[in-house]
C-alpha cells in the first residue's frame, strides 16, 4: 500500500487510524498480508461506491471513517462473524450521521442568513443581518460556506485542516455574537 492509499480517517475519539488498529483489521480480513491488503482495498472501493451512490459528499472520507470504526471494533475484540456485513452496517450509521450533519449545516445557514431562529426577537434578527453585512466579504463568505457545504471539502479547498477551519468559524461566530449583542443593546 503506497502513501496515498493509506487510510487517513479519524475515529470517534479523533485519533488517526494507528498501525496497531490497521494490522488488526488486516488480520481479520485474511491471514495472508497481501490478500488482506487486496480485500481491504476492495472493501474500501465498495464503501466509496455506496457513499457515492447515496450522493454523499466526501465518499472517500466516509469510507475511511467506516474502516476506522471497523478497525476500532476489531481491536476492541468485538466478535464479528461477517466483516463485510458489519462494515456496511457501520457505513449505514456513518451515512445517517453525515446526512444529519448536512441537514444541520443547511438549516443553520438558512437560520443564519434569514435570522429565522425561533427563539430570537425581531431586534436580534435585525442585529444579526446588520452584523453579517458588516463582516468583511471573505469572512462572511467563509461562515456561509462553513454552514452551507461539506466542511472537509471546504478545508481542503482552503488548504487548511478541518480543526483550523472550525477555529476560524468559531472566531467569526464569536465576533458575530458580540456584534449582535452590542447592536441590539444600542437599539
Amino acid at each position: 500500500m503506497n502513501e496515498a492509499e493509506k487510510p487517513t480517517a479519524l475515529g470517534r475519539k479523533g485519533r488517526d487510524l494507528d498501525a496497531e488498529a490497521l494490522d488488526a483489521l488486516l488480520g481479520a480480513l485474511a491471514p495472508d498480508r497481501e490478500l488482506a491488503g487486496r480485500k481491504y482495498e476492495e472493501l474500501r472501493r465498495r464503501l466509496i461506491s455506496l457513499f457515492s451512490w447515496e450522493r454523499c459528499e466526501s465518499a472517500d472520507h466516509l469510507a475511511d471513517e467506516t474502516l476506522n470504526r471497523l478497525a476500532n471494533k476489531v481491536i476492541q475484540g468485538t466478535a464479528i462473524p461477517n466483516l463485510d456485513r458489519f462494515a456496511f452496517g457501520i457505513a449505514r450509521l456513518v451515512m445517517q450521521e453525515e446526512l444529519r450533519r448536512k441537514r444541520n449545516r443547511e438549516s443553520a445557514l438558512v437560520e443564519l442568513r434569514r435570522g429565522a431562529l425561533r427563539s430570537v426577537t425581531s431586534p436580534t434578527q435585525e442585529a444579526m443581518e446588520r452584523c453579517l453585512a458588516e463582516l468583511p466579504k471573505d469572512r462572511r463568505e467563509l461562515i456561509e460556506q462553513y454552514y452551507g457545504q461539506d466542511r472537509v471539502a471546504l478545508a481542503a479547498s482552503l488548504g487548511i485542516s478541518l480543526n483550523a477551519l472550525r477555529n476560524r468559524a468559531l472566531r467569526i461566530r464569536e465576533e458575530l455574537f458580540k456584534c449582535v449583542a452590542r447592536t441590539r443593546d444600542n437599539s
